[in-house]
């Protein structure tokens, strides 16, 4: 008999040693809280490596409460090592070492007998460091950034398991757990782990995996939600998920400067309710005059996102300091909803992923910016229907 989704994953985990989770460059709240789970779980069932991956990722203080947050790494390095294979069948190594020599690494190996030669050398690769990949929270390979682009051979010579509920979800793995009603992957993950065994998802995954939903649907405001959605929740309250501490961290551990900021995006806030698109603009002064770092401009974009329901579009354009330079250029976020192909919309250059893109533009006043960019996305927009 066949395997179910389910079972083929339990199986595929059970035969890997060092697994690699990560997830998207431009992260959010759910796929940070559903990799501590995750990771937390593979451990208890005694796998000997289990890393967490992010490009550039540096840990955000309102989620640093979740166990283990500190742990997920930047990048990935030292995949493979190469092996030098020297044939010892008739000699004996006496000294063995090295030095770098400009660009160049030389090592030294000394025989104790005769001389070596060079047909009793050889080099290989080791195999790669993680005998599994899992993706959570990501439409393709591509958002990932650099942890893919700068390893695509690992990516393509390794087991992927997929796990994500977007609509967009290329379904690039090996397996594919794709649920598209499910609000969250925090939420797939609890059905997974709850069929895997319930017994594994104790207090600290429990507050893990809530949080992943709480952020993702903005504490259970969105459309989205479900009465599926809302009984997992309480199953997870009931397993000791800490819920006050979650929305404490969440919602209510606000900076001074992060709620003036808030404040300066929402005076600002424009719209076009027959394209569904919002906008607001921030200058280099609020930022100052807020005292808010640029980190904090995902929480200001949720605001626009839970000030405007109907939106399907959020556009962010603000200033920045040109590198060793007093001067300032445009940076741009376009986050997109409800399925809209962010990078669709723009016809130039960015970066990111199919719901969020980013790009800068130079010599350009803020409001010369917002005409360009908000003209561009409405014509393109036109295109597309």
């Amino acid at each position: 008999m066949a395997l179910n989704l389910t079972q083929q994953i339990f199986e595929t985990i059970k035969k890997s040693n060092h697994i690699l989770v990560t997830f998207p460059k431009n992260w959010n709240g759910d796929a940070i809280a559903s990799s501590l789970a995750l990771r937390s779980i593979l451990k208890k069932i005694n796998k000997p490596i289990v890393d967490i991956a992010c490009d550039g990722f540096n840990a955000p203080k309102n989620y640093s409460f979740l166990r283990e947050a500190g742990e997920i790494k930047p990048a990935i390095s030292n995949l493979r090592n190469l092996i030098i294979n020297l044939d010892l069948s008739e000699n004996e190594i006496g000294k063995v070492h090295y030095n770098k020599i400009g660009n160049k690494l030389n090592i030294y190996i000394s025989p104790e007998h005769r001389n070596i030669d060079t047909k009793d050398l050889s080099a290989t690769l080791s195999n790669y460091k993680y005998d599994l990949v899992i993706v959570l929270d990501s439409p393709d390979l591509e958002s990932l950034g650099n942890v893919y682009h700068k390893n695509t051979d690992f990516f393509y010579s390794t087991p992927i398991i997929n796990i994500d509920h977007s609509p967009a979800n290329e379904q690039f793995g090996q397996i594919n757990l794709v649920e598209v009603n499910s609000t969250s992957t925090a939420e797939i993950l609890f059905n997974f782990l709850n069929s895997l065994n319930s017994n594994l998802i104790d207090e600290d995954v429990a507050t893990s995996l809530l949080a992943g939903m709480i952020s993702e649907t903005r504490s259970f405001k969105t459309p989205s939600v479900t009465p599926r959605a809302l009984n997992i929740a309480s199953q997870l309250v009931a397993r000791g998920a800490k819920r006050e501490e979650i929305i404490k961290n969440l919602y209510q551990t606000k900076t001074i400067g992060t709620l003036k900021l808030w404040g300066r995006a929402l005076m600002r806030l424009k719209s076009d309710p027959s394209a569904k698109i919002v906008w607001s603009l921030l200058t280099r002064d609020d930022f100052i005059t807020s005292g808010a770092e640029e980190e904090e401009l995902p929480e200001v974009i949720d605001e626009l996102i839970s000030n405007s329901p109907e939106a399907e579009i959020v556009v962010l354009l603000y200033e920045v300091p040109h590198t060793n330079s007093n001067e300032t250029r445009i940076c741009c976020l376009v986050k997109t909803l409800k399925n809209v192909n962010a990078e669709n919309l723009l016809a130039r250059n960015t970066e990111g992923t199919k719901d969020f893109r980013k790009f800068y533009l130079n010599d350009k006043k803020l409001t010369e910016a917002e005409h360009e960019i908000i003209d561009e996305i409405k014509i393109n927009l036109t295109i597309k229907k």
